[in-house]
């Protein structure tokens, strides 16, 4: 099994390469320096067939179209209600920071309780609105021994996504990480968007924001 994190872009953001076997590989967002990308899976063997995005926003996308040119048969999925963004650069927020990303369209669109197949691998789909309307997690009840979540920016180590941005809905963010994630089992590994990874259990008992300690934090001030 290959399972590869790459820290990419300007922001940071987290790629994460799986294979099987070679020379087909998961590729979950691709969010910038595309070369670096490709040198990587070229390195081990593999092409990108599958793309997940979590989410539309430039940070998770913008290497999409380098990687279908380098690998035409290569398929694109994200959330039904981030379509959009992947060709729109005011949707994505590109825009704003002086870059204009467009991706290919989506080849599929995924909602609730989808399943993504790849190699021996299921993993269902978490609708997890709030960063933007059709963020989503990757979750498998077993990746290399253990149940593994895959959660983009609606989810970080003690922390969870910004709302305050075009398409944010902080109550609906909310939400979704307690309905969907935290009843996860404990053990689950947690590998966000951005930064170090956590599991379920850590952030149930301490996430300031959703956690057993917000919880607290919220009866004592009331």
């Amino acid at each position: 099994m290959i399972f590869d994190t790459l820290v990419v872009g300007g922001l940071e953001s987290n790629c994460y390469v799986l294979a099987d076997e070679r020379p087909n590989a998961l590729v979950i967002d691709p969010g910038g320096e595309a070369s670096r990308i490709i040198g990587h899976l070229e390195a081990k063997g593999l092409v990108a067939a599958l793309v997940v995005n979590t989410h539309g926003h430039a940070d998770h996308i913008a290497a999409n179209a380098e990687l279908r040119k380098r690998y035409p048969d290569m398929k694109i999925a994200i959330g039904r209600d981030d379509a959009k963004a992947l060709r729109s650069p005011v949707r994505n927020m590109s825009l704003f920071i002086a870059r204009l990303v467009k991706s290919p369209p989506a080849d599929r669109l995924l909602d609730d309780g989808d399943v993504v197949e790849f190699g021996p691998w299921r993993f269902r789909v978490l609708s997890t609105p709030g960063h933007t309307p059709g963020g989503i997690c990757l979750f498998s009840e077993d990746l290399d021994g253990r149940p593994v979540l895959f959660s983009g920016d609606t989810l970080f180590s003690d922390s969870v996504g910004r709302t305050d941005i075009p398409g944010g809905n902080w109550k609906n963010l909310i939400r979704g990480i307690r309905e969907k994630i935290l009843v996860l089992p404990d053990e689950t590994k947690v590998y966000p968007g951005h930064g170090e990874s956590t599991t379920v259990g850590h952030e149930r008992r301490f996430n300031p924001f959703v956690g057993q300690e917000a919880d607290a934090a919220s009866h004592q001030s009331s």
